[in-house]
């Protein structure tokens, strides 16, 4: 199964794969953290679970959106 991190952007098209790039980012290596480099400012980020595809479930599994502040 695979991971991905929407960061500042909604969660992409549940009908196809998920993106990768600057917003998407794939956990598909069983990651269990990771560090993003964020500018200085208010940011989103949402998780969303994929097939080894990078496709949503069918019932698509995704977490709350968090909002971050970095100074």
């Amino acid at each position: 199964m695979g991971k991905g991190l929407a960061s500042d952007t909604p969660l992409p098209d549940m009908g196809q794969p998920i993106p990768a790039n600057d917003n998407y980012r794939h956990f598909g290596g069983g990651q269990t953290q990771t560090t993003i480099d964020l500018a200085p400012g208010e940011h989103t980020l949402q998780l969303l679970l994929g097939d080894y595809a990078h496709l949503p479930h069918e019932q698509p599994i995704y977490s709350e959106v968090i909002t971050v502040k970095v100074k």
